[in-house]
């Protein structure tokens, strides 16, 4: 067979398989095709036969190798994300109601709190057990996984101070606190006048 049919032989394969690529998924007639375009260039050049047979197998090989591993890249999962994108997928306890209502909600999910917020369970109880689903602006998109549990303990925020023994009362706070020094003047027994105490003489 000379080249000039082997040109049409190539090409004919190579329109065949990148036909059949279109309707088939995974890349598996590609490399067939490429290799088929390489033995058509190889016999319009009017190179020998086993240099087109070589071509063939060898663009088919070479493409076989290099879409597997763009597909690997592809099927791997990407890297992990960074900022709050790594709680997608976690589980968090509510620290403070999430009631869409008053926009309220905080979660805690490690060691950090978040603001929080669940569009399908509507209110969500404190202590409540959260799982991460999205990440919408600022907040935590999280879904309802379990009720508190008997024995939690409310959370106090590390944020709310002590009110200081220095800090100034209020006028009202000051009137209550005459009023309770009064009440205990009122109880203690008073002592009796001179003029009840010594009797008069005549």
């Amino acid at each position: 067979m000379d080249n000039e049919l082997w040109r049409w032989v190539w090409v004919a394969v190579a329109m065949v398989m990148g036909i059949g690529e279109i309707f088939t998924a995974g890349f598996f007639l590609l490399p067939f095709a490429l290799g088929a375009v390489l033995a058509a260039a190889a016999a319009w050049l009017d190179l020998h036969g086993a240099v087109q047979w070589l071509l063939f197998f060898g663009g088919t090989t070479v493409s076989m190798l290099v879409l597997r591993r763009f597909m690997g890249r592809q099927d791997r999962p990407d890297d992990l994300p960074v900022g709050a994108n790594r709680y997608i997928g976690m589980s968090g306890r509510v620290v403070e109601l999430i009631d869409p209502v008053n926009n309220t909600g905080r979660v805690r999910v490690e060691s950090d709190e978040w603001r929080a917020a669940c569009q399908e369970a509507g209110r969500i109880e404190e202590g409540s057990l959260v799982r991460v689903v999205a990440l919408a602006g600022t907040k935590l998109q999280v879904e309802f996984v379990e009720p508190p549990p008997d024995d939690y303990v409310p959370h106090v925020d590390p944020t709310a101070a002590a009110p200081s023994p220095d800090a100034p009362v209020s006028p009202a706070d000051h009137d209550a606190g005459d009023g309770g020094s009064d009440a205990a003047a009122a109880d203690q027994p008073t002592a009796p006048d001179d003029e009840t105490a010594t009797p008069r003489s005549d």
